[in-house]
């Protein structure tokens, strides 16, 4: 009897295992395919990459290239909302199939998820208002300056912001935003697009970049070990910068060319 409890357990065991390997199994092209759409991962707090339009609906950069690549696959689109602070947990959890969700590229990120070639970038920079004297890191000084918890200028504030600068810490980019516009910190850390939407919103030419702190690139994120979705997604993103497609959604989202200097993994 006890032989067969153990051999029993045994089994059990093995079943477990098996069942684990395969619901975290890298998401094949095949299986996608197969299933009829792709999971993707989207922050649409984060305009113009993503948001929620008048129509309630999804909109913006990303999405409209998650659109794209969805169609080119043949399959419907599920946009998955993330912040930025759980998109790779959503990935590693197998709630989504790729990210593409302004997911900037460092070596601290590859250690958990494989990147995709960039299909963009952007210049974070220190911004405030015009009236505040910033020209370099050493005047953040006694400041407090906002920016997204865990976001990718979260490290390069740390590593040059001087002793004395309160680095406050927000949970998106509307956070960031808000607390500038109301005072609650003295200039954020965010992209090069930032000033623009906040005097547009607010109808007038308050705010500006101060200095320049990091030279970002954007790519999409897979699980670790898949492979093919990962040279279907590469071979995707260099036909549509061969066809002009990544250009025009660029021209018509973001109101910037696409970079001309996006590199190759």
């Amino acid at each position: 009897m006890k032989l067969k409890k153990l051999l029993a357990l045994a089994y059990m065991l093995v079943a477990t295992l098996f069942l684990f390997t395969t619901t975290a199994h890298a998401q094949s092209v095949d299986e996608i395919i197969k299933r009829g759409k792709i999971l993707v991962a989207i922050d649409t707090t984060d305009a113009p990459y993503g948001e929620i339009n008048a129509q309630m609906k999804p909109d913006g950069f990303d999405v409209a290239l998650a659109q794209n690549m969805a169609d080119a696959l043949g399959v419907k689109l599920e946009i998955v909302p993330v912040t930025i602070p759980n998109r790779i947990p959503f990935l590693l959890t197998n709630r989504a199939d790729v990210i593409l969700s302004t997911l900037a590229v460092t070596a601290q990120r590859a250690q958990q998820i494989m990147y995709t070639n960039p299909y963009s970038s952007q210049k974070l920079q220190i911004i405030a208002a015009k009236t505040r004297k910033i020209s370099s890191p050493a005047d953040l000084k006694g400041l407090k300056v906002g920016v997204i918890r865990g976001g990718i200028a979260d490290a390069p504030l740390t590593a040059v912001a001087p002793q004395g600068t309160n680095i406050v810490r927000l949970d998106d980019v509307a956070g960031c935003v808000q607390a500038l516009v109301s005072g609650q910190v003295d200039a954020i850390a965010e992209g090069m697009l930032i000033p623009g939407q906040i005097n547009a919103a607010q109808g007038g030419d308050k705010d500006e970049a101060k200095f320049d702190l990091y030279q970002s690139h954007f790519a999409m994120g897979v699980r670790h070990g898949s492979f093919d979705l990962l040279q279907w997604i590469n071979t995707y993103i260099y036909t549509i910068k061969l066809d002009g497609t990544l250009a025009k959604l660029h021209e018509k989202y973001l109101h910037l060319p696409m970079p001309k200097d996006l590199p190759t993994f």
